[in-house]
């Protein structure tokens, strides 16, 4: 039984789909345990990696926390000995009658003995501006005695009571004897003193250093031992002295004050060494067993381990990793439960879609039966689509390599080639030698590429006749998309081709003059440059036309073009009308002297000769210019016509003394060249440092101009002026902005974007410039740097956008001050904020005394009009030490470094 192609492609994709789906199910099924495996190993490593940090960050959080707490006792401390300093002199003022320095102490001795804290180490001292001591609360033998002679030898105290004698008022520390201690060993103490102006004397309240630590030491083991962190609060601190006794673990308090050596980690070794080894060596992980207090079973444990600075103690947390195994265990019976869930899912979908590719398997059956059936339907019809075509079209099909293998009547109709001389030779039997071979390699460059080529060519009658052809070239292609033979369809199009020839001769030809026009002349000098070009202009030839009308016009240029055309009827010349009023004279023999003697005696004869136009008579002058043997003849020709025109003589011959036509290519090609660029995205900014003299760093760059063209850089020199004659500027500056800001807005410099008149006056750049800014934030860190001129000056539209960015924050820079228009009120009423002093001024500090007034005259006014100076082109050290002396504020130049693409920062 002969199966039809729509059964056949079903049974292939039932076939198909059932193998495919067994193979996929059991790739499935891998994956999934491969994919549970995976995500259980990074479960561990992650578990491992976020409680180590986790521990280690508490611990680097502690010791913080410890800085804090020091620092609160010490602000603490200070507000205390102030309390008590202020409380002695409220005790003073209280008493109208004591007004002698020398009774204070007999009469509130006792009130001044009662006043000590800290353990007796807390006490008053009392001196005269002579530095008499008058009170003393630990030692009644340094009364009557001078401190400043007891400071002789005391480094600190000096310089304490140095400083309190300046200030009348100082909070510091320095070393004394400390009371209940060794009575020759000097202990830091933070005192704070201040002067009784009524008194003349200074009063004076103390704390030791190690009595605040003690304080210090008690709250940090009181917040440890309540401080928990973790999941379910697991993690604690406990700390250990480098003497190897526990001094605090708030799990098992029975362990403090004893020593902790009897515990060792997993590798065997004593963990209080090895924990003295890592702390001192900026801390470290350690691995041991220790009591867990949910299990109340010694557990492995990971903790991290730092050094207290400044104190011999060590501080410690970690986890334990029973913890782990428990969420492990939970985790991978959530993975399985997730990937059976997973899988389930998966084969229903796969089910689905089975049951999908056989409803589409019998869908597409369905639908190739049809198109079996519409397939003899089109085969009917495309045979009558060949009886059309070879009906009305020129058919003929060939091989790979051009020999015919059919023609239709219509191509021996036309061809006048039968069918049996056709077959078996090559295309080339038809093609015409007129034909170019430019045209053929392209034909056959794209037929032979699988491309369809359309044209007209020129063929050739087997009578020698010539005939024109719309063709179509299609390649066949076989199943496998090789090209193995080609079909051609022409259309017989000769009377429209003679036509169309007919008609340009039409359009090049002038019609009033019937002379050759702008059109004919160009294309002759295209093919023939070695001749000489004369354009002759009718002098105020638009008074005629005004004065009598186009008519009389029209008639005096034919009458015009007559007299040229009799005179110059010779075999070397072609006459031209190019325009209006303006003829052109060609000489084929390219000689300059006699055009010029022949064009001079035609101006002086038959051109000077009156012209009678309907009884109206007119004498013509004439301007002419001549040029010869050049590329762009017609153009140096016209700019020898125009300059016969300004100067008012007769005839003028080209020469390199005249306007140069380079100057008008090259400006052609830099609009060419900056148009690719900014398509190509290669202008760019790069970035010059600024030096701050005060701060002795790079804190602001000016942004400048570059474009990129075969990894070389053109600067703006060469280009700047010609795009400003374009609308190519504006885009110059638009992609500046935009990266330049872009550049800054990541990070906190400040930064210039140089401004012109142009730019300024540019309406749509400037509200761009202001909405990107206030997009990206940079407002207070921008700077516009602008060139001086007396157009911004003048203009208020000017000022007007200028006050808007200064309203945002934006500083204010006049460029290259002093180069040539500077006005000192031009800065203040810019409001500027910095002036740059141009570099030929700069250059000179180092070597002209005159230069270096200029500057500091530039530098006093920037002062006390609260303006910052900046000066350009800083090259050498010279430069820079003249500079620093006179007190510019910043230097900007190679000495502190070149433009570049990125900023010396990054």
């Amino acid at each position: 039984m002969k199966l039809s192609l729509s059964k056949i492609n079903f049974i292939n994709i039932f076939v198909i789909v059932i193998v495919f789906s067994m193979i996929l199910s059991i790739f499935i099924y891998q994956f999934s345990e491969s994919l549970y495996e995976k995500k259980v190993i990074a479960l561990e490593k992650n578990y491992y990696e976020k409680n180590k940090t986790l521990v280690k960050n508490e611990v680097e959080r502690a010791i913080q926390r410890i800085e804090v707490i020091k620092n609160i006792i010490f602000e603490k401390n200070e507000l205390v000995l102030k309390e008590k300093v202020n409380f002695i002199k409220n005790l003073f003022d209280s008493n109208v009658k004591l007004n002698d320095a020398d009774t204070i102490s007999s009469y509130y001795e006792k009130e001044l003995d009662l006043l000590k804290w800290d353990n007796g180490s807390g006490y008053i001292y009392i001196f005269d501006s002579n530095g008499k001591i008058l009170y003393h609360g630990d030692d009644k033998k340094y009364i009557n005695a001078n401190i400043f002679e007891l400071a002789r030898n005391n480094n600190d105290l000096y310089t304490f009571l140095k400083k309190t004698l300046v200030l009348d008022e100082n909070f510091g520390s320095y070393k004394w004897y400390k009371p209940n201690e060794n009575p020759k060993e000097l202990y830091t103490k933070y005192v704070y003193i201040k002067k009784d102006e009524k008194r003349d004397v200074y009063i004076a309240a103390g704390v030791y250093q190690k009595e605040i630590d003690k304080k210090v030491k008690e709250l940090v083991f009181d917040e440890f031992r309540k401080d928990r962190f973790g999941d379910g609060n697991y993690g604690y601190f406990w700390i250990v002295g480098l003497d190897k006794i526990m001094r605090m673990h708030p799990i098992s308090p029975e362990l403090e004050g004893k020593v902790f050596d009897y515990v060792h980690t997993m590798d065997g070794k004593v963990l209080v060494d090895v924990i003295l080894e890592k702390a001192l060596d900026k801390g470290g992980y350690v691995t041991y067993k220790w009591l867990d207090p949910h299990t109340n079973q010694e557990n492995e444990k990971i903790g991290y381990v730092q050094r207290i600075p400044e104190w011999n103690l060590i501080v410690s947390t970690g986890f334990y990793l029973t913890e782990l195994q428990d969420m492990l265990h939970e985790e991978k019976v959530s993975l399985k439960k997730l990937s059976n869930e997973y899988l389930s899912k998966i084969y229903v979908v796969l089910s689905f879609l089975i049951l999908v590719s056989l409803i589409i398997a019998r869908y597409l059956s369905l639908k190739i039966e049809r198109v079996e059936i519409e397939r003899e339907e089109q085969m009917n019809l495309l045979e009558q689509y060949k009886q059309l075509l070879d009906t009305n079209s020129v058919v003929s099909k060939t091989n790979k390599k051009g020999v015919i293998t059919y023609v239709n009547e219509s191509f021996e109709k036309v061809s006048g080639y039968s069918k049996n001389e056709s077959l078996g030779k090559s295309h080339n039997l038809v093609h015409h030698s007129d034909t170019p071979k430019s045209q053929f390699k392209e034909l056959w460059g794209t037929i032979t590429h699988g491309k369809i080529w359309k044209g007209i060519l020129k063929n050739k009658r087997k009578n020698g006749e010539s005939y024109y052809a719309s063709t179509t070239i299609i390649p066949i292609k076989n199943p496998q998309g090789e090209i193995i033979e080609y079909l051609s369809s022409s259309t017989d199009i000769t009377e429209h081709v003679e036509n169309r020839e007919q008609l340009q001769n039409l359009f090049k030809t002038d019609t009033l003059t019937g002379l050759g026009n702008r059109v004919s002349l160009l294309n002759y000098l295209s093919k023939n440059e070695k001749v000489v070009l004369a354009l002759i202009n009718i002098d105020r030839f638009k008074e005629i036309n005004d004065s009598f009308s186009h008519e009389v016009g029209d008639e005096v240029i034919k009458a015009f073009a007559n007299r040229l055309f009799d005179y110059f009827n010779d075999e070397n010349y072609i006459v031209y009308r190019v325009q209006a009023d303006i003829f052109g004279i060609v000489n084929t023999k390219n000689v300059n002297d006699i055009v010029l003697s022949d064009v001079k005696k035609f101006m002086s004869t038959l051109g000077h000769d009156t012209y009678k136009i309907n009884n109206t008579k007119f004498i013509l002058t004439y301007t002419c210019g001549l040029a010869s043997n050049r590329e762009n003849l017609f153009a140096y020709a016209d700019i020898a016509l125009s300059e016969a025109k300004n100067k008012k003589i007769k005839i003028v011959e080209y020469d390199a003394s005249l306007k140069n036509i380079e100057y008008f290519k090259n400006n052609i090609l830099w609009v060419e060249r900056l148009s690719k660029a900014i398509n190509e995205d290669r202008i760019v900014p790069h970035f010059q440092p600024i030096f701050n003299y005060k701060t002795g760093k790079v804190d602001k760059y000016e942004a400048l101009l570059r474009l990129i063209e075969d990894d070389k850089i053109i600067y703006p020199n060469e280009y700047l002026d010609i795009a400003k004659k374009t609308k190519l500027y504006p885009e110059l500056t638009y992609k500046m902005v935009e990266k330049v800001i872009s550049k800054f807005t990541s990070n906190h410099l400040e930064f210039s974007i140089n401004l012109c008149i142009e730019d300024l006056m540019n309406e749509e750049l400037m509200i761009f410039l202001y909405d990107y800014a206030e997009q990206k934030d940079v407002f207070e860190r921008m700077v516009l740097e602008i060139v001086e001129s007396e157009e911004i000056e003048d203009s208020d539209s000017i000022s007007k956008v200028i006050q808007k960015f200064k309203e945002k924050g934006t500083k204010i820079a006049i460029d290259d001050f002093g180069s040539g228009y500077s006005n000192y009120q031009y800065l203040i009423s810019l409001k500027a904020d910095y002036i740059k002093i141009d570099g030929s001024i700069t250059k000179l500090v180092a070597t002209d005394t005159r230069t270096v007034d200029v500057i500091k005259s530039i530098v006093e006014f920037a002062r006390t009009s609260n303006m910052k100076v900046i000066a350009e082109f800083v090259s050498d050290e010279a430069i820079d030490m003249a500079l620093r002396e006179i007190g510019v504020d910043y230097a900007q130049g190679y000495y502190y470094g070149k433009p570049q693409a990125e900023l010396l920062t990054e």
